[in-house]
C-alpha cells in the first residue's frame, strides 16, 4: 500500500501532465527491445522447425552482437555531419525498418538456403540482423529523444521499455509449445480411399497459435510504436509538453549552446572529485558488469537449449519466457529498492554465479539430465529465473551507481556491457558450432 501511495503522490504531484502523453511514451518505449525479446521467447518453437535446431540460439546471439555496429554507425554519421541530423528522423527510419522487417518475418522466417553443405535459415538471420540494429540503436537514440520532453514523462518511457520484454513473454505463455515430439504411426490414403503406406513419423504437437501469428503480433506492436512516436514528435498536443516547447529537430550543437547559457561550474568538479576518490570501487563494479554481461547477455543464451531441452519442451519454454519476464520485474523492483552497496552487489553476483555453474553443468551433461526429468527440470527452471533476476538487478544497480558518479563512469559501464556480451556470444558460438563434443543435442528419430 505504501508503494501504491507513493506512485499516486508522484503522479498527482504533476497536475499539469497529460495522460495521453504518458500512454504514447509507453507505446514508444515498447519498440525498444520487443523484436529481439519476442524472437527469444519464440525459440522453443523455432528450434523444432529450423535446420539449425539446438544451435540456433548461438547463431542469433552472435547476430545480435554484430548489430551493435548500428550505434557505432549512427554515431559516426552524426559526427561526420557535425550532429546536424535530427534524432527524430533517424528514429523514424529505425522504426520503419523495424516494422518492415517484422512484417517480412511473418512470411519468411522459415525460408532456408543451402550452402556450406547444409541448410541455413538465411531469411531469418538477415531479418534478425535488421531487427537487432533497431533494438541496439534504440539504446543510444530513444532516451535522448525523450530527454526533450518534461522530466515527468521519462518514467513512462522506461515502463514501456520494460514492457518490451514482458508483453512478448505473456504472448509466448499464452501460445504454449504443445508438448514434446513423439513418434506415431501414420497411414497414407489417396483421394479414392486406397491404402498407400503406413509409416512411423515424428510428430510435434502444435501450439495454441502459430509462429506466423506470433510474429504478426510483434509487427502490430512495432507499428503502434511507430505511430506513437510520430504523434509524440509532430502532434501539437504532445509538442506542448516538450521541455523546450518545440519539435525534436534541434541539433546537438543547439542543445549544447542552450546548456552553456546556464552553467553550473560546481557540478563537474564535484562529479570528478567523487569519482577520483572512488576509483577502485568503480573499477571493480565495471569488472563485475563485464562478467555478468559476459554470462547473461552473451554466453548463456547461446546454450539454453542444451541446458533445458533434455528435460522437455515445457521446461525450455518456461525457462525462456519466465527469464524474460523477470528482467522488467527487477527493473521495476530496483526503482523502489535500489542497491548501492558494493558488498551487496558482490553477494548477489556470487549467488547468481553459483546458479550459473549449475546451469552450465546441465548444458554440459546434455542430453543427460541432472536429478531426473521432474526434480531436475523444476530446479533448472527455477535456476534460470533466479539467476536471471539476480544478474538483472546487479546490472541495473551498477548502471545506477555509475550514473550518479559521472558521465565518464556511465560511458564505461555501457562499454563494458557491450564488450562482455560480445565476448560471451563469440566464445559460445565457437564452442557450440566449431568445437566438437562439448555440447551435445539429442533428436527424436522414428524408424
Amino acid at each position: 500500500m505504501a508503494i501504491l501511495s507513493d506512485i499516486n503522490v508522484r503522479y498527482n504531484g504533476h497536475s499539469n501532465r497529460k495522460f495521453y502523453v504518458d500512454i504514447l511514451a509507453i507505446a514508444f518505449g515498447i519498440s525498444s527491445w520487443i523484436s529481439i525479446n519476442g524472437l527469444w521467447v519464440e525459440l522453443p518453437l523455432l528450434v523444432e522447425q529450423l535446420p539449425e535446431s539446438w544451435t540456433l540460439a548461438s547463431y542469433l546471439s552472435i547476430i545480435v552482437q554484430f548489430a551493435n555496429l548500428g550505434p557505432l554507425t549512427i554515431g559516426l554519421l552524426r559526427w561526420i555531419c557535425h550532429e546536424k541530423i535530427p534524432i527524430a528522423w533517424i528514429v523514424v527510419g529505425l522504426l520503419l525498418m523495424g516494422s518492415a522487417s517484422s512484417s517480412l518475418l511473418v512470411s519468411f522466417w522459415d525460408r532456408t538456403s543451402f550452402f556450406g553443405g547444409e541448410d541455413h535459415s538465411t531469411a531469418l538471420f538477415v531479418l534478425v540482423f535488421f531487427l537487432s540494429l533497431v533494438d541496439c540503436t534504440s539504446s543510444v537514440l530513444f532516451l535522448p529523444f525523450m530527454g526533450v520532453f518534461k522530466e515527468i514523462y521519462l518514467n513512462s518511457y522506461l515502463v514501456g521499455e520494460g514492457l518490451s520484454g514482458f508483453i512478448p513473454s505473456l504472448a509466448a505463455l499464452a501460445q504454449g509449445v504443445g508438448g514434446n515430439p513423439y513418434c506415431d504411426n501414420v497411414t497414407y490414403i489417396d483421394g479414392n480411399g486406397t491404402f498407400i503406406s503406413n509409416e512411423t513419423v515424428k510428430v510435434v504437437p502444435a501450439p495454441r497459435f502459430s509462429v506466423d501469428i506470433f510474429f504478426g503480433f510483434l509487427t502490430c506492436m512495432m507499428v503502434i510504436s511507430l505511430f506513437a512516436f510520430l504523434l509524440l514528435n509532430f502532434w501539437p498536443g504532445c509538442t506542448e509538453e516538450h521541455a523546450e516547447n518545440r519539435l525534436m529537430v534541434a541539433t546537438h550543437d543547439e542543445l549544447e549552446n542552450q546548456r552553456s547559457q546556464s552553467p553550473n561550474p560546481s557540478t563537474k568538479s564535484i562529479e570528478n572529485d567523487h569519482l577520483n576518490t572512488s576509483k577502485r570501487p568503480i573499477f571493480l563494479l565495471l569488472l563485475i558488469q563485464a562478467f555478468v554481461c559476459f554470462i547473461s547477455n552473451g554466453a548463456f543464451p547461446s546454450i539454453q537449449t542444451y541446458s533445458c531441452l533434455p528435460y522437455g519442451n515445457l521446461v525450455y519454454h518456461l525457462s525462456v519466457t519466465l527469464n524474460a519476464m523477470v528482467n522488467p520485474a527487477m527493473a521495476f523492483f530496483s526503482f523502489f529498492v535500489p542497491c548501492t552497496k558494493l558488498k551487496s552487489i558482490l553477494a548477489l553476483t556470487g549467488v547468481g554465479t553459483l546458479l550459473s555453474f549449475f546451469l552450465l553443468a546441465t548444458a554440459l551433461t546434455s542430453p543427460g539430465m541432472l536429478g531426473g526429468q521432474s526434480i531436475g527440470g523444476t530446479f533448472t527452471v527455477l535456476s534460470w529465473i533466479i539467476y536471471g533476476g539476480l544478474f538483472s538487478y546487479v546490472k541495473i544497480s551498477i548502471a545506477g551507481i555509475c550514473r550518479q558518479r559521472s558521465n565518464s563512469a556511465l560511458f564505461w559501464c555501457g562499454a563494458v556491457t557491450q564488450i562482455g556480451s560480445a565476448f560471451g556470444a563469440l566464445l559460445m558460438f565457437i564452442l557450440v558450432n566449431v568445437a566438437s563434443g562439448i555440447f551435445t543435442a539429442y533428436y527424436v528419430t522414428c524408424e
